[in-house]
């Protein structure tokens, strides 16, 4: 396996140098440092005082790189000017493109706040970074972060990203004098741009691989949730049993076993209604009676039932009437036909059979009582019956938004509050790679089984850690979803599979083009290195090593 991984890395390099129209020097990050001075709000506008060192950044000629603030909140997003130290050459070709930009490329584009190139790029140098943005009320909350890239010939390749300051509205209370704390490059990433074993490294004295996680990290796919359905409107359920005194309907909570189960109730609703985040929108209240008897009777047992218990619910929690509705089921033959499904007895098929070929006025309870000289009957009395006479209790809430901070003290105790969008925001406290990153995409899979974008997110979370096995069970659950066919490719090109991983790369182009179709020539050089091996060995009489 390690050879394999080895293997991998020394293919991606040569596609990368092959691909390269420049050189890179390495832009040592030493005394990279930041320092958040002050935020406050003045005539409708948010002012943010930063100071940027940057004495340890320097380039060559052809390569420039990027500091980026962003405000960033889950229900808002502002990508602040960067300031960039550039080399001559690259800044020459830099103002071409920015000069040549559309219109609508220059609204999506921040115009950089300041460009240091030349000889000033590598003198020592400080940023006093001042700037206003129009104030909206979701940046009260929001946290300050500075993306780190590096750009050659081409594209920006990510460097990291840092938590500034978690919440703005801790900052805001900071002075403008030097008591701001210094934030330094933190991030302990070496990454790959464009050139043979040349690398930029941030952060001093780190030793890694070759390729990082980070070169990883661009290759697998991360999914964007979906907004408008974040999953902050829930619904829990539980069934009661209760227990009545001949000819009552009324709920007694001290009369048998009635306590344990009004508590099974309680554990739902005491913690929605003092949580402080949750809110009950409505409460349906459902009463079943069981088959045997009279159907009349039945159903104005069950409709009673039900009515009493939502007139409980009502008086014992302070709910408003018209948030509690009540319905019931006068005979439950479909949990029945459940429960003789799930348990199987040795007289299911012939019951079934009778329910499915009898309505409930045509004689159906019956023949299940004619049947086999009514054993099988008297058995569902005694087994099945008592359990499909219950109030089934359905609440349904609203859970509000919450930021970074919050949801970052919520995903280990809590993490039923947060919705997909709050859980990834969590996510950028920590650095690709780390056990805590995997655990954070692992917990939104977890609360999200179902959701593809969770799923296909844990297996990129899960593979920059080497953990295949559990990238190929995410992975497997959303099988049919083209969104995880990059995905597939990148687990079968760790596994060694370069074949294989070229076809899903094919798959996935149409899908996420740019990503996929990358990752095909890199797939496609190792699957041409390979042949030249084959032929080199064949040629030399020897073998070709097994990876």
């Amino acid at each position: 396996m390690k050879d394999m991984f080895l293997y991998i890395i020394r293919y991606i390099l040569l596609l990368w140098v092959m691909v390269a129209v420049v050189g890179v020097q390495k832009a040592d990050a030493q005394g990279i440092g930041f320092t958040p001075r002050a935020a406050y709000l003045r005539n409708d506008s948010l002012h943010l005082q930063l100071d940027m060192e940057l004495d340890g950044v320097t380039v060559n000629s052809y390569t420039a790189v990027w500091f980026t603030p962003i405000l960033a909140s889950t229900t808002g997003r502002d990508v602040l000017p960067p300031v960039i130290v550039s080399g001559s050459k690259r800044y020459r070709f830099d103002r071409r493109q920015w000069a040549l930009r559309t219109e609508d490329e220059k609204l999506s584009f921040p115009t950089p706040y300041l460009i240091l190139t030349g000889k000033k790029a590598a003198a020592s140098r400080s940023v006093h970074y001042h700037i206003s943005v129009p104030y909206a009320t979701w940046m009260a909350g929001a946290a300050l972060l500075m993306k780190q890239e590096v750009k050659d010939c081409c594209d920006l390749q990510l460097l990291g990203i840092d938590t500034l300051c978690a919440d703005l509205s801790r900052l805001a209370d900071l002075p403008s004098a030097p008591q701001g704390q210094v934030v330094k490059s933190s991030r302990p990433v070496t990454v790959p741009v464009a050139a043979a074993g040349r690398t930029v490294q941030v952060t001093p004295g780190y030793s890694m691989p070759e390729v990082s996680v980070t070169t990883y990290a661009s290759m697998l796919s991360f999914l964007e949730p979906d907004i408008n359905a974040s999953g902050k409107r829930r619904s829990q359920s539980v069934a009661l049993y209760l227990d009545y005194p001949l000819g009552r309907d009324d709920v007694l909570p001290d009369y048998k076993n009635n306590r344990a189960q009004l508590d099974k109730l309680s554990g739902i609703l005491s913690p929605l209604m003092k949580n402080g985040y949750s809110t009950i929108e409505g409460i349906e209240v459902c009463g079943y009676a069981s088959p045997d008897g009279d159907y009349r009777n039945n159903e104005r047992l069950a409709a009673d039932r039900s009515s009493q218990f939502a007139a409980y619910v009502r008086g014992a929690y302070g709910i408003p009437g018209y948030a509690v509705k009540s319905f019931s089921v006068a005979e439950d033959w479909d949990g029945l036909c459940k429960l003789l499904t799930d348990e199987r007895p040795y007289y299911m098929n012939e019951a079934l059979e009778i329910i499915r070929r009898y309505g409930i006025f045509g004689g159906r309870e019956r023949k299940l009582m004619e049947l086999w000289n009514g054993v099988p009957y008297k058995d569902m009395l005694h087994c099945f019956f008592p359990r499909l006479r219950r109030i089934e209790v359905t609440a349904h809430y609203g859970i509000r938004a919450v930021g970074g901070d919050e949801a970052s003290r919520l995903i280990y105790s809590h993490p039923e509050l947060l919705s997909l969008p709050e859980i990834y925001a969590v996510a950028r406290y920590y650095r690709s790679g780390t056990e805590q990153y995997r655990e954070v995409y692992e917990i939104a899979a977890y609360r999200f089984p179902d959701d593809v974008v969770a799923n296909v997110n844990a297996a990129s979370a899960v593979m920059l850690t080497g953990d295949l096995e559990s990238a190929r069970g995410y992975l497997a659950k959303v099988a049919d979803d083209p969104r995880s066919w990059n995905n597939r490719g990148m687990l079968s090109l760790m596994e060694g599979d370069v074949d294989n991983a070229i076809i899903w790369f094919r798959r996935a182009v149409g899908i996420e083009p740019r990503k996929a179709r990358r990752n095909l020539q890199i797939a496609q050089s190792m699957q041409a290195e390979r042949g030249t091996q084959v032929k080199e060995q064949q040629s030399g009489g020897g073998q070709l090593p097994v990876r």
